[in-house]
């Protein structure tokens, strides 16, 4: 259970009422006010699979918080994928959404003083963006990786390569295949199922001491990633008590592991260039 040693709050809400009576607005109760108060934040929505399962994420930290003490509050804004923006000027817009996302985020943590905050994301843009926003805000964090999707027919993945793209770029009729492909290539949520930027990103949060141990590498559809989102709002607490700087290893010497994690075979190189 919390220690309650210091809420960041008291002061503001002693002394501008407003800030209780809007909580006691969206749910809260008079114990709640005097508990720590964490964010959860997630990219829950139905912009890809990738995000469309984080909601219930959320409502795990979110029991892991109130079972150490905590009183949670569930923030939303959901991301985008590279996918939709491919061949139009959509992809003109991806790369700033990662930075727009890093605002928000540090707008919702920093008009508010929480006490800690849980970050749940999958993809190339929202993962950077939350630990970056983790870094600006300065306070207790923790991060839950969405994990991958599971894997299609023939080891079949949401990218549509191989003979088949040739083929349908020649212009031969390929038209069972692409509903194949269309139908399975994302049999449910996650992120993709290959090494590209969002289980990379995944990995180098993990690298950075940002999620619990195993984290990144738990696909999405396993009871097992719910589990760790709880143990993450129990630990979320945790570090709110020990007042732990949310990167105790985000110094100089934190880049190494991490440049050694994107270099390892097999996965992307794309973190390093951004």
């Amino acid at each position: 259970m919390s220690r309650n040693i210091g809420q960041r709050s008291k002061k503001a809400r002693r002394e501008w009422i407003q800030i209780d009576a809007l909580s006691c607005g969206t749910g809260w109760d008079e114990k709640d006010l005097t508990k720590p108060q964490i964010l959860i934040e997630d990219v829950f929505g139905a912009s890809h699979p990738g995000s469309y399962h984080l909601n219930g994420l959320a409502e795990e930290a979110s029991i892991g918080v109130f079972q150490e003490g905590g009183r949670p509050a569930n923030f939303h804004g959901t991301d985008l994928c590279d996918g939709w923006a491919m061949l139009h000027d959509g992809m003109n817009y991806i790369l700033p959404s990662r930075e727009i996302l890093c605002d928000l985020v540090e707008v919702h943590g920093r008009v508010i003083p929480w006490d800690g905050v849980v970050l749940i994301s999958s993809c190339d843009k929202s993962v950077p963006a939350h630990l970056m926003a983790a870094a600006r805000l300065n306070i207790p964090a923790i991060h839950i990786p969405g994990g991958s999707n599971r894997i299609g027919p023939r080891m079949s993945h949401s990218v549509l390569v191989g003979e088949t793209a040739t083929q349908m770029r020649q212009g031969k009729d390929v038209s069972r295949q692409v509903r194949d492909y269309t139908l399975t290539a994302c049999p449910g949520f996650g992120a993709c199922q290959f090494m590209g930027t969002a289980s990379t990103m995944q990995c180098m949060s993990e690298a950075l001491g940002m999620t619990l141990p195993g984290a990144a590498l738990t696909p999405a559809s396993l009871f097992d990633i719910r589990r760790t989102a709880r143990r993450t709002g129990e630990q979320v607490m945790a570090r709110f008590n020990q007042r732990t700087d949310p990167f105790a290893s985000h110094c100089p010497s934190a880049r190494n592991p991490c440049r050694r994690s994107a270099l390892r075979p097999h996965q992307s190189g794309d973190p390093l260039s951004g």
